[in-house]
């Protein structure tokens, strides 16, 4: 009878039928993609230049000052040296650790895919060597439970010349282990170093590159896929999707003194400019604009303190000596500016 007779139905299908079905899918292997291999996968990347994003915006007073002055690699890890701070979390993220170890050796992308084809041949050569060793220590270990006073002599005899074999094994064992592992520290920290080089080389090309202007979300953009693809690379792959963590809280607050300080005619009035320009109904519903009408005291404080610096802090660069102040000011605030704080907020 057919199998698939309409009064039957699959009632005489034969039990190991599904599983021979499955055993012919399973056995197909997929087709290998076109092209060459991804060296760092989407949701990766993404999620690189989402933390990028927010770590040049909360830091952008302090590094985005001085980005237009890189040249060369060395000048990366000057501008960006405010990161490694043990008190934050800046430095934390894999792709900051690797633009701030100090390494100074020149590679090429070439160099860096055989360093890190030998570190994964050493890698998995290490784990063989570790499973050796641990079952050599098993071994000697058995051999060492089997010793009794209860043994005769014969097999006491045997059971000794065991566990010297045994243990000369696991010593054998051992020093493989050791020459293998050492091997790969020694590769290990030669691809850091050659990937602290490569990354910052990238940053300061990108920078040097005059195609995007400097500011937080093309940095990320172009950063993102370091140390494993280059910045033209990484771009042309983050660019068409949005990262949702931009335009923060800091970066807004930092633009609207920015504004304040560009349409300011005379340094000498821009606490008073800075007044009326938060006290405009227009930047009523503005993030950055809002928050400093809450901080008034500190934004007023900070604008007075850099006007007064010596030396002059120049036009240019004051948007960017007053976020700083004014950073430091709300990070560290005592009782008394609190309550001034609460004196002196705008409301519009």
């Amino acid at each position: 009878m057919d199998i698939l007779d309409g009064d039957s139905g699959w009632g005489f299908m034969p039990d190991n039928m599904a599983e021979r079905i499955l055993g012919l899918v399973s056995q197909e292997k997929p087709k290998p993609q076109p092209g060459r291999p991804i060296a760092i996968d989407d949701g990766r990347l993404w999620g690189a230049r989402d933390q990028l994003v927010w770590l040049f915006e909360e830091t952008w007073a302090a590094v985005g000052e001085r980005l237009p002055w890189i040249k060369k690699p060395a000048d990366v890890l000057d501008v960006i040296r405010v990161w490694d701070n043990p008190n934050l979390s800046t430095g934390n993220h894999y792709i900051a650790k690797c633009l701030l170890r100090p390494s100074t050796i020149p590679v090429t992308q070439k160099w860096l895919s055989a360093r890190r084809l030998e570190l994964g041949k050493l890698n998995s050569a290490v784990r063989d060597a570790y499973d050796a060793r641990e079952k050599c220590r098993e071994a000697l270990e058995k051999a060492e439970r089997a010793l009794s006073d209860q043994l005769s002599a014969s097999d006491k005899a045997a059971v000794l010349d065991q566990i010297f074999r045994r243990g000369k094994k696991l010593l054998d064992a051992k020093t493989e282990y050791d020459s293998l592992d050492k091997q790969q520290r020694d590769v290990q920290a030669l691809v850091l170093d050659g990937e602290a080089s490569f990354a910052r080389d990238e940053f300061a090309r990108f920078c040097r590159s005059n195609r995007y202007r400097l500011e937080p979300l093309n940095l990320a953009n172009a950063l993102a896929g370091l140390p494993y693809i280059g910045w033209r690379q990484s771009i042309k792959r983050c660019q068409p999707t949005p990262a949702p963590g931009a335009n923060g809280q800091a970066i807004q607050i930092f633009r609207a003194i920015e504004r304040i300080v560009r349409s300011c005619v005379r340094r000498s009035d821009l606490a008073g400019h800075a007044d009326k320009f938060l006290r405009d109904k227009r930047t009523k519903k503005a993030l950055g604009a809002s928050e400093l009408r809450k901080k008034w005291y500190y934004l007023r404080w900070s604008i007075k303190t850099v006007l007064d610096a010596d030396p002059r802090v120049t036009t240019r660069n004051l948007p960017f000596a007053i976020t700083r102040e004014y950073w430091k000011r709300t990070d560290r605030p005592s009782n008394v500016d609190a309550l001034f704080e609460e004196e002196e907020r705008i409301v519009i």
